[in-house]
């Protein structure tokens, strides 16, 4: 991604200049934004992103497939930024680069999986794993939450978008766009 990346965005040399991950995992001096691909949390628990959230002071913007905004989600939810689609064209791009190292949210922000219901990003996050077949205690764990403070998020997130149980949760979230669960089980990251 980082090649196509530095390709997409060559054309603007007095706008951009994009630089390896690894020049990042220090304190990130000089470097305003940080684009974090979403599949990342896919392959990893997270990691990774929350050091480039807790440990840089540069705006960490989500670079999303719109096919997996639950992924879009869970990095929102952990402290990023905002996010752009990988499907914006490079002056698009550039744009919201620019627009978050002025300190302003992506304007795609304001348009995340769940909107339309009120959920929360952590909300959507807390649905995405349900919706990958993860039990309770399994969220909690994974995100870090007492099983009780997960259960106020589920009992919320039901009540927001009109259901009474987690089989009815899970075929609304797949008609509103989130991923569909893994056929081999739940996501083990």
């Amino acid at each position: 991604m980082a090649r196509g990346l530095t390709a997409m965005l060559a054309d603007y040399p007095d706008r951009i200049t994009v630089v390896a991950l690894a020049s990042v995992y220090g304190k990130a001096k000089g470097i305003d934004v940080i684009l974090y691909d979403s599949h990342g949390l896919h392959r990893s628990e997270g990691a990774d992103l929350d050091h480039l959230i807790q440990k840089t002071d540069a705006k960490v913007i989500i670079y999303s497939r719109d096919m997996r905004p639950d992924l879009r989600a869970r990095a929102l939810a952990r402290g990023a930024d905002g996010w752009v689609s990988m499907s914006k064209h490079a002056p698009e791009l550039v744009d919201t680069i620019e627009r978050a190292g002025d300190g302003k949210r992506p304007e795609e922000q304001v348009d995340w999986i769940g909107q339309e219901a009120g959920l929360s990003p952590r909300e959507v996050e807390v649905l995405a794993l349900v919706t990958q077949g993860m039990s309770n205690q399994e969220i909690a764990d994974r995100l870090f939450l007492t099983i009780n403070t997960l259960k106020s998020h589920i009992r919320q997130a039901y009540k927001k978008i009109g259901v009474s149980s987690r089989a009815q949760a899970v075929a609304w979230c797949m008609q509103h766009g989130f991923a569909p669960p893994d056929p081999k089980g739940p996501v083990a990251e």
